[in-house]
């Protein structure tokens, strides 16, 4: 490697770990909505994540969220995104700077490899690069996803609680209103608060509870909690009580929540037996190997 292209590495690698640096001792940049968010932690928005981004990744992500990268997000990662609490502009202005960062420092990485000798100049090589590159980038898309499966198992769950305890709450001489308004401030964490938020906000804007809860069902796809509404708009409507069918619903999805914590044990279970085996292996290898030694001695 010649002393001018070793001096350019150096370089580039300094001024990165100086930026690296300063972005870790600094931190994001503080704004009215993430003081908020420190005062009361549980008012979460996706819009105070945008704000936590360096200006250019976010001028970047609103720049081409209107783009036909912005539209092919939109269209497959919609509910995974409201799921998550992201924004389109945010998860485009990831994907692009983690893909050129990463473009970047891979092209870097196989131009000194290709100045000290050790690997050829071949089109082959720039198209592995393009290619781990882009893989970058699809960690960002596969996280939202891991993020969005995570944030729905827990709403679901908040969800099972919640009619649980609506359940118990109808067994006394509460209405129906007073039973969810009972029930969504028995629970504690980020689903039950988002929860009160919901019914807290329906009588402003002029919206029934379970219109509310219906709509919120809706945006983070949770069937559950929509049958909840269909049987409490039933009762408003035709005046029929709702506390039998609320019971069975309650026992329905307490089935159903055992009957996946069983399904994720068994696949934890075969998750751990290729380890498990390739453990006892080992050891049975560990174990035998001095005897196998010895006999092996014993005939030469």
């Amino acid at each position: 490697m010649s002393p001018w292209t070793t001096a350019l590495v150096c370089g580039l690698l300094g001024i990165a770990a100086v930026y690296a640096l300063r972005r870790a001792f600094l931190g994001p940049r503080l704004t009215l909505r993430s003081m908020q968010a420190r005062m009361n932690p549980t008012a979460r928005l996706a819009s105070e994540r945008v704000d936590q981004q360096p200006g250019f990744v976010r001028r970047i992500g609103v720049a081409l969220a209107g783009g036909p990268l912005g539209r092919l997000i939109e269209e497959r990662l919609g509910k995974s995104l409201r799921l998550a609490g992201f924004t389109v502009p945010f998860v485009v202005g990831q994907v692009v700077t983690s893909t050129l960062v990463a473009l970047f420092a891979i092209g870097i990485v196989a131009v000194a490899l290709m100045s000290a000798g050790v690997v050829g100049s071949s089109p082959l090589l720039w198209l592995l690069v393009v290619c781990a590159s882009v893989l970058f980038g699809w960690r960002v898309v596969a996280d939202v996803r891991a993020r969005a499966t995570r944030r729905q198992r827990a709403l679901r769950r908040v969800v099972n609680d919640f009619v649980q305890l609506l359940a118990v709450a109808l067994t006394t001489n509460r209405s129906v209103e007073d039973s969810i308004a009972f029930a969504a401030d028995a629970g504690e964490g980020e689903g039950f608060e988002l929860l009160r938020e919901t019914i807290s906000t329906a009588q402003p804007m002029g919206i029934s509870v379970w219109d509310a809860l219906n709509g919120m069902a809706d945006t983070y796809d949770l069937p559950e909690l929509r049958g909840l509404t269909t049987s409490l708009q039933r009762q408003a409507n035709v005046g029929v009580s709702v506390a039998t069918t609320i019971r069975t619903e309650a026992k329905s999805l307490r089935d159903k929540q055992l009957a996946d914590l069983k399904d994720r044990a068994d696949k934890a279970n075969s998750n751990l037996s290729i380890p498990t085996m390739g453990m006892v292996f080992g050891m049975v290898l560990f174990l035998a190997f001095p005897i196998m030694q010895q006999i092996s001695q014993a005939f030469t």
